[in-house]
């Protein structure tokens, strides 16, 4: 299935990521480039996470979603990256689901509210890619590909 590439302003907006890993700090530097505020849940992260972002040393439990503030404000886009266990992530997206926050499960295609495109990004001029959840390496690939479109057209 195609899906419809929707660009969000994030600049002050609030985003959870819970865990700390690989997958959550290459989301996290992603991220940071928009202008969101970040917070990760998670009892371990690495140096560069802990010097960008509000970090909470713990373990996720549903409270972490009332930290976030009100989901029906509406100067408020709030969303989670759940890049832990699976058994944690499968978790998140229940109590997500819950409070109706939309929600991507690093672990699981099938669990996603919305995919975490690769990005290609030159100042103000972006571009998604995806591919459907199903072949990150081709997206990162095309990611690639991109980017040094970009940096030949801006010479």
């Amino acid at each position: 299935m195609a899906y419809f590439p929707l660009f969000v302003d994030l600049e002050g907006r609030q985003v959870l990521v819970v865990g700390g890993g690989k997958i959550a700090m290459r989301r996290v530097r992603t991220l940071l480039e928009f202008g969101c505020e970040i917070t990760v849940v998670s009892p371990e992260v690495c140096e560069e996470l802990r010097e960008k972002v509000l970090w909470k040393k713990k373990r996720y439990d549903e409270t972490d979603l009332e930290s976030l503030g009100n989901v029906g404000e509406a100067s408020r886009f709030i969303f989670v990256l759940a890049a832990a266990a699976p058994e944690v992530n499968e978790k998140i997206v229940c109590d997500c689901r819950k409070k109706k926050i939309p929600v991507n499960n690093a672990s699981n295609r099938d669990q996603c509210d919305f995919y975490f495109p690769g990005i290609a990004k030159d100042g103000d001029t972006v571009v998604g890619i995806t591919s459907g959840g199903g072949d990150h390496r081709l997206a990162a690939k095309i990611s690639a590909a991109v980017r040094q479109i970009l940096r030949t057209i801006a010479v």
